[in-house]
């Protein structure tokens, strides 16, 4: 049984060599030191629409797959680069264009092998458009958020740094990306700066995250904003990192400095004209009481505190419109109930 099996595999090994090399969901190409096809699998076949009987004995495919010189020529630079240093590339992401015109973005590795004293190189691209497509969805999200987006090495240099982030602190990605330096541009005063620091590793230190955490961080241009940060550990770019996002609360806690400004100062307000309201209305009742006041007296004291109450709630709704024309910002909420909804 041995030998009949030992005379069996050779032959065998061959054919399921070639089945898979042929079935593989992954470009597979064999090319002579020319860049000529000597073989070209299935995949090939259906992610590119060129078939191998149009494209084994040529190099032309390169041109096809390649239409554009200058972005062709860029990719040829990059491979005698690399091939300068090393006789293999692997990981080379290509973006090529299919015989119906649609892009795939491939992901190229190679190997060169001897066989017979021939030299050849196996070529297999990996189609990740998929992949990448997802990245740049994920990217669009990422910069169209109206948030404060960034990512922190475990230096606590900042490796992404979105749209809002730029927008919110007035600083550039290519002035934080790569640096730890903005945190000190954000928080300038040193002591300030180091309270936040040292809350922060308190949090950390127990909870590995932190949320509604709020700072005061000094924009490019010097104004002062209120950021509620919100953190989590992530795994990006091979290591753990740190995701913080930020919500400028600064509106908001304006809204509510003014709405507690309000409060105080209309206190201070109706107490004098109300307390004067319910002076009048106890000496009234106390009058009452003691039959010392007609009826038409007693209705036309009770008028006039009328008028008195008129006057005091007119004050406050004038009040109310005076502070909703001014902040725009207040919450939904407490606007309904300042517009009496």
């Amino acid at each position: 049984m041995e030998k009949n099996m030992g005379e069996r595999n050779p032959k065998n090994i061959g054919c399921i060599e070639a089945g898979i090399l042929e079935n593989a969901l992954v470009i597979i190409a064999v090319l002579d030191p020319k860049g000529k096809i000597l073989a070209w699998n299935r995949a090939a076949e259906t992610i590119t629409g060129y078939s191998k009987q149009e494209v084994i004995g040529t190099a032309t495919i390169w041109r096809h797959l390649y239409p554009d010189k200058a972005y062709r020529d860029t990719v040829n630079a990059r491979l005698a680069e690399i091939l300068a240093a090393k006789d293999y590339f692997e990981n080379f992401e290509t973006t090529i264009h299919t015989r119906s015109g649609v892009t795939h973005v491939i992901l190229w590795n190679t190997k060169e092998i001897e066989h017979e004293g021939v030299r050849r190189v196996i070529a297999v691209g990996q189609d990740i458009t998929p992949l990448r497509e997802l990245d740049s969805f994920r990217e669009s999200i990422i910069e169209n958020a109206n948030v404060l987006i960034t990512v922190l090495d475990r230096h606590g240099r900042v490796v992404m740094w979105n749209t809002a982030a730029e927008e919110i602190t007035g600083y550039l990605r290519t002035e934080a990306i790569g640096r730890d330096e903005i945190w000190k541009q954000l928080y300038p005063d040193k002591d300030y700066r180091n309270t936040v620091t040292r809350q922060i590793k308190e949090v950390i230190s127990t909870r590995q995250q932190f949320v509604n955490f709020e700072t005061h961080v000094t924009t490019n241009t010097g104004e002062k904003k209120i950021i509620s940060w919100n953190t989590r550990q992530i795994a990006f770019g091979g290591g753990m990192n740190v995701i913080s996002i930020g919500i400028d609360i600064t509106d908001q806690r304006n809204a509510e400095e003014t709405l507690l400004a309000y409060m105080t100062e209309m206190a201070m307000r109706i107490k004098q004209p109300v307390e004067i309201i319910r002076d009048n209305l106890i000496d009234v009742a106390g009058l009452i009481r003691k039959n010392q006041i007609t009826p038409d007296e007693t209705a036309m004291l009770l008028d006039g505190q009328v008028r008195n109450a008129t006057q005091v709630a007119a004050n406050v709704l004038e009040f109310q419109k005076a502070i909703l024309e001014r902040n725009r910002s207040i919450p939904e909420a407490y606007r309904k109930f300042l517009e009496g909804a």
